[in-house]
């Protein structure tokens, strides 16, 4: 499987210029030729923010021909866009503001409009020729690096046959583009691979956003829902956590080095090389992530590297275990393990080693042997949904007692009163959709708390139902809205606007 790199956002770019580096340098630093990154992948940088393109150097524009590149897909819209100024006067959000909002929420409710809201869509496609020009935008430029393409001259062992989106959790850039453009891949291609690694940012203020923990866990809690409750074969195929307290810890606030380790943890599951005859099609791949789910999986990366030398299987296993975890977690709760090795090693010792650490049994443990570097051997174990104890929140270091707290963080800033989450000026469509949204009977307030309780008495998955921002004030109103200030409504009147809404929900939802 070879992926296509998207760092969206700061720490996204970060990571992506890892990923995205030249392989292929001379000792003067100047290429020897064509543009060759580790493992063959491509990729590029979504930003929403001009001034943070200016302060690197490594990514050009890709509108002016530059790789790597970035893209600032909002671009699209110009400053004097009907579309735009449809959609500030309309709900208050303006899609032109540099950097965006910095509310988790703001991507997700703003491609929910474009979604939505029919005016918007017609002011959209007769302006742009699309429903949803920054989302088309984007995934145009991302599509052309992939097998979905029709790229002429580029045959398809150039191209990338799997996407993995590289975001922070707490920002409203990241994740906000995640789950719309992995719907645009479904719908060429619903078996697609598509995955996401998350970085958590450490406790405390964050010095790089100089941002509250607890808005930074509201933010990051909004993200988890929004990825782990879309259906499998909707959303990604499995989100891949990264906690930057574990790596402060580890490297102090050298974010550089923290970066480095990162990418270093991710090359196994890069990198291409197989072992001849052991390179299994990415749609294999993504089927053994998925099997037996409804909704996208947790995988926690474990990862170990050491020197080369005999009989290194249960050494490299039982350290990536215990000492490489880049998200806390008890490994004996793992439901499956996928394990991507570099080096010289044998199988059977492989399964035989995570089965001892993990307790699995031999057919949930899965692993691929790719050809590794001179002297070194790797391991990379991606643990899949790890948690579940019965209060198991209250053991330090397991995943749920990580995730019990960055929830109540976020609930304890939900009901902070200078939170502003419903911010003054805002047109009342968003004001009474927000105020729904946050603190509504079935607002994400109560499903936080749910998935609270579900932490607490060891349920999997603990985010169960989906819920968008604009799901009703752009759709109509509720049923028991819908003759409000004119007149009681009748009983089949009720009956029949509650079949439609049941209706309605149903088919959302496939059923």
């Amino acid at each position: 499987m070879r992926l296509c790199i998207i760092g969206i956002g700061g720490c996204g770019g970060h990571l992506a210029e890892r990923f995205l580096k030249n392989q292929d340098v001379a000792p003067l630093k100047k290429s020897l030729g064509e543009h060759v990154s580790f493992g063959g992948v491509k990729g590029l940088w979504l930003e929403a923010d001009v001034q943070e393109t200016e302060n690197q150097s490594f990514f050009g524009s890709l509108e002016k021909g530059c790789y790597p590149g970035f893209f600032i897909p909002h671009d699209v819209i110009g400053s004097k866009s009907k579309t735009s100024k449809l959609i500030v006067d309309k709900y208050g959000y303006d899609v032109k503001k540099q950097g965006f909002m910095r509310q988790a929420e703001f991507l997700k409710a703003v491609f929910e409009i474009f979604e939505a809201d029919e005016e918007v869509k017609r002011a959209a496609l007769s302006e742009h020729e699309s429903e949803n020009p920054i989302l088309r935008a984007a995934w145009d430029k991302i599509r052309g690096y992939t097998t979905l393409a029709a790229e002429k001259g580029m045959s398809g062992s150039e191209m990338c046959d799997g996407i993995l989106f590289i975001v922070s959790f707490g920002g409203g850039t990241g994740t906000g583009f995640v789950n719309p453009i992995t719907r645009y891949i479904r719908g060429e291609r619903p078996a697609y691979p598509v995955f996401v690694l998350g970085v958590l940012t450490e406790e405390g203020t964050d010095p790089q956003q100089r941002a509250k923990e607890a808005k930074r866990d509201l933010g990051a809690t909004i993200s988890l829902y929004d990825l782990l409750t879309k259906k499998v074969g909707v959303g990604v195929d499995g989100v891949i956590l990264a906690d930057n307290q574990i790596l402060v810890e580890r490297f102090g606030q050298d974010y550089s080095a923290i970066d480095d380790f990162i990418h270093q943890s991710m090359i196994p599951f890069v990198a291409g090389r197989h072992y001849p005859g052991e390179d299994p099609p990415s749609l294999a791949m993504r089927e053994k992530f998925i099997e037996g789910l409804d909704r996208p999986p947790i995988l926690v990366p474990c990862y170990f590297r050491d020197r080369r030398r005999k009989d290194p299987e249960g050494d490299l296993v039982r350290k990536a275990l215990s000492e490489g975890q880049l998200f806390g977690c008890d490994p004996r709760r793992a439901e499956r393990a996928y394990v991507f090795t570099r080096g010289f090693m044998n199988l059977e010792e492989i399964g035989k080693a995570v089965a001892r650490e993990t307790g699995l049994p031999s057919d949930r443990i899965e692993p691929w042997r790719k050809l590794g570097e001179k002297g070194w051997d790797e391991i990379l174990i991606l643990l899949r949904n790890p948690y579940g104890e019965k209060r198991g929140c209250e053991v330090k270091g397991n995943l749920e007692y990580r995730l019990h707290r960055v929830i109540r963080m976020a609930l304890k800033y939900m009901d902070d009163p200078e939170s502003n989450l419903v911010k003054d000026g805002m047109p009342d469509l968003t004001k009474r959709a927000l105020e729904d949204y946050f603190r509504g009977e079935d607002g994400i307030r109560e499903r936080f708390l749910e998935g609270l309780k579900r932490i607490e008495v060891g349920e999997k998955p603990f985010f169960l139902e989906e819920r968008n921002v604009f799901e009703r004030s752009s759709r109509g109103p509720r049923p028991h809205e819908a003759h409000r200030g004119g007149g009681e409504i009748r009983d089949e009147d009720l009956r029949k606007l509650v079949e439609a809404e049941v209706k309605r929900i149903l088919t959302e939802r496939g059923l």
